[in-house]
């Protein structure tokens, strides 16, 4: 139930256009009737077809079928016409989509008295205790395990806080919304709101991972009850909330009128001065600040050296991959950077979490397609292509966007990302994404929704998350000659893991287009004094590279890379990242990712007792850096030739 098409749905009997309910006989001598769904966002076309085996096997509906018709359908309709419908809606077809689909596991439930043919409502997952009776009751009967590891409100909102999954919702997608709050109940069925949300997101494995916005805080929702729509019997996990209602819980929740949380003790003492955080100049050094600021918010730790080598990075690459192990906190970092810059997911969907699947084999699976059959454009659940169009218009060109594409080495990139990587490296003016053929513009249905070709304009940056093991693919050359690497430091956690305290923001730092890219520099002769010397050190990697094999090697695209990340470095040294550092850290994110194969082509160039190895050029260039990490990574890849006979 995690994928996006089988979504629960609630709505109401349809009625034409002369006020009758929507109910006949079909040609099988079988009840149908059409739903129209009063869901926010929209589902679909809004319409859904339903038929007497629709129905859940609890829900009582009978039909006899010894009835004239006319009787038959009055029956349903006396029936129906004041419950509300709450059912699934699942596509079957991956080519094609029905007008008016078909639906299931359909239930009833009645209207309350407030309900108006406008009422409209948003779905929120609803949370309990690993123990709460009546939800294990409705697992065990379902056969649906959620999956919760938390036993009280408490720990609840620590997995939140540490982005932990916080398990499976019945009939949720987190593709189509983000609530700005979810539901906790309690053991005695008492229900409390719980925000800030500004994310959330399926791993492939079906969890649920929710992201706030710094500080959380719960009002009390039972004085709501009589308008919301939930059952636990039906679905403990959902809860559908009228917006009107929604808009006045969220506006308790963003007020910060309700409670607050207070979970995180400061390691400094109260004597020490809070850390102040001067957001009067737009530079390098208040994005890095505030990184570290929420950050710290969120108990969160990370080396104050991945905040300069991250920021760098995106600023000047057109794509940023993040590597380490799972759980070093590399989506939580994608987060961090987007807060820092003063995107928030909650207002107007400027951050985007696209989680890769392993069944993605081609840029269909990300970009959508165009469906002939119907004559409409049919974009990937994933929402990537409407980001790409909101970004395009002019309202928003001055606005930040950020895509973040979650594990994405779990399909191959190549299949479903090299369409895109090509369109990066053109110049701006030529980044143009064609979706479909010209020809077919303004005969589709949806073409003034979604144009042939979209625009790719540099207020949208491309970070990747990876993690690598027996589950993954690597990358090829093709993406590690485009792409920034950027492996995260794991701190000591029983030393480094130190609470600062920062004094509280005035107001949240909204970065423009036009702010962030005025930090960016792109003359770099001017700004690099031995930019000569980093040439012929670069020159000498590359010729040592091409004497193991021709497939090696330093191109045009990553010497320029190479300075243009050097020359954009803040220019305060922050925690010694300075020119040294990062020329280091761009040979190995750059140059030595690169540097993959057997030990036949590699022993020469890796073994320290050759002739000709990378030890050599480093120490011939020791003017230029002390060349730390790179040491290390050869060190680590003559390992792997000693272990398997082969580098990874």
């Amino acid at each position: 139930m995690n994928n996006p098409k089988d979504r629960q749905i609630i709505g109401v009997l349809n009625h034409d256009s002369n006020g009758r309910p929507n109910v006949f006989i079909n040609r099988n001598s079988a009840i149908q009737y059409m739903l129209k769904a009063l869901i926010l966002p929209a589902a679909n076309s809004g319409f859904f077809t339903g038929y007497m085996s629709s129905f859940e096997n609890n829900t009582i509906v009978e039909d006899d079928e010894n009835l004239e018709d006319d009787e038959r359908v009055s029956n349903f309709i006396s029936l129906a016409s004041d419950k509300l419908f709450i059912f699934s809606y699942h596509s079957y077809y991956k080519n094609y989509e029905p007008e008016y689909p078909k639906i299931s596991n359909v239930n009833f439930m009645p209207l309350s008295t407030s309900f108006t043919p406008d009422t409209y409502f948003y779905s929120v997952p609803v949370f309990a205790a690993a123990d709460d009776k009546m939800t294990s009751e409705w697992e065990e009967e379902h056969k649906w395990n959620l999956y919760r590891e938390y036993n009280n409100l408490n720990e609840f909102i620590r997995f939140i806080i540490n982005k932990k999954s916080v398990g499976r919702v019945y009939g949720y997608s987190a593709y189509e919304f983000c609530p700005s709050f979810v539901v906790w109940k309690d053991e005695d069925g008492k229900l409390s709101a719980v925000g800030n949300i500004t994310n959330n997101y399926y791993t492939v494995h079906g969890g649920l991972h929710i992201f706030n916005d710094g500080s959380l805080y719960k009002t009390d929702i039972c004085g709501y009850m009589k308008d919301i729509v939930y059952s636990v019997n039906i679905n403990p996990t959902l809860m559908f909330i009228p917006s009107s209602i929604y808009k006045a819980i969220e506006k308790e929740i963003l007020g910060k009128t309700s409670t607050k949380f207070q979970f995180l003790e400061s390691s400094q003492s109260d004597s020490e001065e809070p850390i102040e955080i001067d957001n009067s100049y737009r530079n390098d050094e208040l994005i890095i600040s505030l990184m570290d600021y929420y950050s710290q918010e969120e108990n969160l730790f990370y080396s104050l050296k991945d905040f300069v080598n991250v920021h760098t990075a995106i600023k000047c690459s057109n794509l940023t991959i993040l590597s380490g192990l799972s759980g070093t906190g590399k989506s939580q970092l994608v987060n961090i950077y987007a807060k820092a810059l003063g995107i928030n997911c909650k207002d107007d969907n400027r951050l985007l979490f696209v989680p890769v699947r392993p069944s993605w084999n081609d840029d269909a699976d990300l970009l959508g397609y165009m469906d002939i059959a119907h004559m409409v454009y049919r974009p990937s659940s994933t929402g990537f292509v409407d980001l790409l169009v909101s970004a395009q218009k002019e309202e928003n060109r001055n606005k930040l966007f950020i895509v973040c594409f979650d594990e994405m080495n779990l399909a191959r990139i190549e299949h479903y990302f090299s369409q895109f990587l090509s369109i990066l490296e053109r110049p701006l003016n030529q980044r143009e994404l064609r979706l479909y053929d010209k020809r077919y513009t303004n005969k589709l249905y949806n073409s003034n929704e979604y144009p042939d070709k979209i625009q790719i304009g540099d207020n949208i940056r491309f970070i990747g998350t990876v993690n690598i093991d027996e589950t993954t693919y690597h990358f090829s050359d093709k993406v590690l000659d485009r792409a920034n690497v950027i492996q995260l430091d794991v701190l000591d956690y029983s030393k480094q893991w130190t609470k600062k305290s920062y004094a509280g923001l005035d107001d949240t730092t909204n970065w423009t287009r036009n702010e962030y890219n005025s930090l960016i520099c792109e003359n770099f002769n001017s700004n690099m004094s031995n930019i000569h010397e980093i040439r012929r050190l670069l020159w000498e990697l590359h010729k040592l590279m091409k004497s193991a094999s021709p497939k090696y090697g330093i191109g045009p695209r990553i010497v320029k890379s190479i300075e243009s990340y050097i020359c954009n470095l803040p220019q305060t040294v922050i925690d010694g990242f300075d020119f040294k550092t990062a020329l280091d850290y761009q040979i190995v994110q750059r140059i030595l990712t690169k540097v993959r194969g057997p030990e036949n082509q590699l022993g020469q160039i890796l073994q320290d007792d050759s002739e000709e190895n990378f030890e050599r050029i480093f120490n011939k260039y020791k003017e230029l850096s002390d060349f730390e990490q790179c040491r290390k990574e050869i060190a680590q890849k003559q390992k792997e030739l000693e272990t398997y006979g082969y580098c990874i």
